[in-house]
């Protein structure tokens, strides 16, 4: 049985191997066809705001103004597309790849001071607090010694609901929370909090048990979760639960998943899929923010919406009115304070790849080709992960059965 599952494994490994190239092309054909016809879907969403949105702001602008500006909209989409190339955008993507997980680890280390400090509410800190801490997400862990737990918070341990626990934060422990250890000198006990006062070692070793309980916990429900929602994946392909499920990312960083080669892996070749996406929108993302800026100096622009909000929009988490393509727009809930005049809405440029293949038929049609390989990948995905299971199993029964036999072994006499 061990050897039929090996080898079915090994099969689709192969299947998987010759098909990776494929898959190679028929990406880099959707970013030439994107690059081919970038220039003239930027131009047509500059084209609705400059006559529809401000054609009196346009009209003011002299000759030469205008001139540059065509010319500065060619600059930065010529130089957006010697960037799109699965080279590239891979390389992009493992980028993204260590900085999450640097502010992950940053994160994780702030929560372990919080919990040392006795800092459970995290949601009552100040505005101030909130940008300082949201401005570190980038930066090195702070360093600085958790202050002794008092005697008002023995024996407790206060976690917000509020912090953003996942198993990210469990998984293998956290970094700084060391095992305890014996002092080498002894201490003199206090009297009065010996029986009500445990030492922090054992409230630190009881923190890591916590943590391991959990990350078990997390983990298998992860995988129950994970085996449900390869269904309903194959029906939404856009899921945003498979998506959240594949850039669940480890304690450690996994560099295959943004490797400049495709892996083998089906499972790793979806998740490398999943971050090449995530990366082509981030370009697309920093592209529209570029051609904003160039609109906001000749003044076409309503306003300069920041990039946090962008990619808001981008994840579902903004609601956006109705636009014509490559467009945003958003209502502004001050236009009713700031006066009668204020604008009620903004519109701003949002180059996103739904809207790029639904003016372009020929990317639509490379779209499509994929979304097939992707169904493809799933389903052999999903047959890789049932035959490794069972091949897990039979690895730990044949392991079992061996040392039930050597126990079950006489012990041989000396004399």
């Amino acid at each position: 049985m061990r050897e039929e599952a090996q080898r079915q494994i090994d099969l689709l490994l192969q299947q998987q191997e010759q098909l990776a190239p494929e898959l190679y092309r028929d990406l880099a054909l959707y970013l030439q066809v994107l690059r081919e016809g970038l220039l003239h879907a930027v131009q047509q969403a500059c084209f609705h705001l400059a006559t529809q949105v401000v054609p009196d702001r346009y009209n003011q602008l002299p000759p030469e103004r205008r001139q540059a500006f065509q010319q500065r909209l060619q600059e930065l989409v010529q130089r957006t597309g010697t960037l799109l190339t699965v080279e590239q955008v891979i390389g992009l993507a493992a980028q993204q790849q260590r900085r999450e997980h640097r502010r992950q680890r940053a994160q994780q280390q702030r929560m372990l001071e919080a919990f040392l400090n006795g800092e459970g509410d995290g949601a009552e800190t100040s505005d101030e607090d909130d940008s300082r801490s949201a401005a570190a997400d980038h930066a090195a862990p702070s360093t600085t010694p958790a202050a002794p737990i008092g005697p008002s918070a023995s024996g407790s341990v206060h976690l917000s609901l509020d912090l953003p626990v996942s198993a990210d934060l469990f998984d293998r422990g956290l970094p700084g929370l060391a095992a305890p250890q014996s002092s080498s000198q002894p201490v003199a006990p206090e009297p009065s909090a010996e029986a009500a006062e445990e030492s922090p070692s054992s409230e630190q070793a009881l923190l890591q048990s916590l943590f391991q309980m959990a990350a078990e916990g997390l983990q298998a429900s992860s995988s129950s979760s994970t085996s449900s929602s390869d269904a309903s994946a194959e029906q939404e392909s856009d899921s945003a639960a498979e998506a959240a499920m594949l850039l669940a990312a480890p304690a450690d960083l996994d560099t295959r998943v943004t490797a400049a080669s495709l892996p083998r892996d089906p499972v790793l070749q979806l998740r490398w899929w999943t971050h090449f996406d995530r990366a082509l929108r981030r370009r697309l993302r920093n592209l529209s923010h570029a051609i904003n800026v160039e609109m906001l100096r000749v003044g076409l622009a309503q306003g300069l919406l920041p990039m946090n909000l962008l990619d808001a929009v981008l994840d579902g988490q903004v609601d956006a009115l109705p636009a014509p393509a490559n467009l945003l727009r958003l209502p502004l809930p001050l236009g009713q304070v700031l006066g009668p005049n204020a604008p009620s809405e903004v519109l701003t440029l949002l180059l996103r790849c739904s809207d790029l293949e639904y003016e372009q038929p020929r990317l639509r049609t490379c779209r499509k080709r994929l979304e097939q390989r992707r169904r493809a990948l799933r389903t052999m995905a999903k047959r890789y992960r049932s035959w490794q299971r069972r091949l897990d199993a039979l690895e730990a029964e044949h392991q079992w059965y061996q040392d039930h036999a050597h126990n079950l072994k006489p012990a041989v006499d000396p004399s």
